[in-house]
């Protein structure tokens, strides 16, 4: 057995909040037991002013788990505990690409980039997959793009779509000037959906294409996502929803419900047979019953997931996980 310890990370107190150690232990058991593992065998323990938890991992465990663990959200590093040390242990997420892609831009209303991390972790713990370029992952409310650029910097396909009409030219600007920032090989491309020879598509996209994997921003309605996305399947839908506080939805109202429920058929239908959606919400508007409610209808299961924390006065975060029927 060799007994490990995980530092928790200083972004992710600011991302969770005072409730920091209850998020990361819920996403700590999550991965733990979609890899067999037992999800409560750990333990945190507080060495000053550091947070750390300890579990232990047999040798053919390692393998498969140490790569999943270096990628938790919370984890600023892994160490070995021996002999009453802590000796670091020379692990690599193996990123794509560098964290200005994901962390560099700042703009009102972007959702906390170590949450998205968590968001797509928990997606990819819940579903069967072979080779992480084969999973493909959407994001039907996605803003500037940071749930894409994670699902990129781990090896993912990715799209998604975003009404804002600005959407595009400011992916433009950011894909610009971090490729030339850190001289990253890519390969841009822009295009209409639905063009034909002689006319004009009404929704655009621009594609970043990194180590073979593509992000693909669409400038549409998300309520449209089956036409936009031409009925393609994914394994993954992961977003962050409008929290009621600062953004109105599309139905001009800062409850998202009536639009979510314009949308859940044609983002249950986006999903491949065992696929899931991963959404982060505000549990005041809607409460986690009501947004269950909105997808009652679609051939969704509730997983056990919920990891909540308070953002603000008039904010508690938490995480619906919702798993299509395989049949």
């Amino acid at each position: 057995m060799k007994a490990i310890a995980l530092l928790h990370s200083s972004r992710a107190k600011s991302a969770y909040f005072n409730d920091y150690i209850a998020v990361s232990k819920a996403e700590l058991s999550w991965v733990l037991s979609s890899c067999g593992l037992v999800s409560t065998d750990f333990t945190h323990v507080k060495i000053g002013e550091m947070d750390f938890f300890h579990l232990d991992l047999a040798a053919d465990q390692e393998a498969t788990v140490m790569p999943k663990l270096v990628r938790l959200s919370f984890v600023a590093g892994i160490f070995e505990r021996k002999d009453n040390s802590l000796l670091p242990l020379d692990l690599n997420p193996n990123f794509a690409l560098h964290e200005d892609f994901i962390y560099g831009a700042k703009f009102k209303g972007k959702t906390n980039e170590t949450l998205t991390q968590l968001l797509v972790n928990i997606g990819l713990a819940a579903i069967d997959y072979n080779k992480i370029n084969e999973v493909k992952l959407l994001d039907p409310m996605c803003g500037r793009g940071t749930t894409m650029l994670w699902a990129l910097n781990y090896g993912c396909q990715a799209k998604g779509i975003e009404q804002e009409e600005t959407v595009l030219n400011d992916v433009r600007q950011m894909i610009k000037k971090w490729t030339k920032i850190h001289r990253q090989k890519h390969h841009l491309h822009e295009g209409s959906i639905g063009a034909k020879i002689g006319k004009k598509g009404n929704e655009k996209f621009i594609d970043l294409t990194v180590n073979g994997c593509t992000m693909r921003v669409i400038n549409g309605d998300s309520t449209q996502a089956n036409r936009l996305l031409k009925n393609e399947k994914f394994h993954m839908l992961v977003t962050d929803l409008p929290y009621g506080v600062q953004h109105f939805t599309t139905a001009k109202t800062r409850n998202p419900t009536e639009v979510l429920k314009a949308c859940a058929s044609d983002w249950c239908n986006s999903l491949k047979p065992g696929g899931v959606m991963v959404m982060s919400f505000n549990n005041y508007i809607p409460k986690r019953e009501e947004l269950i409610e909105v997808f009652s209808e679609q051939p969704l299961e509730v997983l056990d997931f919920t990891a909540p924390h308070r953002m603000s006065e008039s904010i508690v975060r938490d995480i619906l996980v919702l798993k299509k029927s395989s049949i």
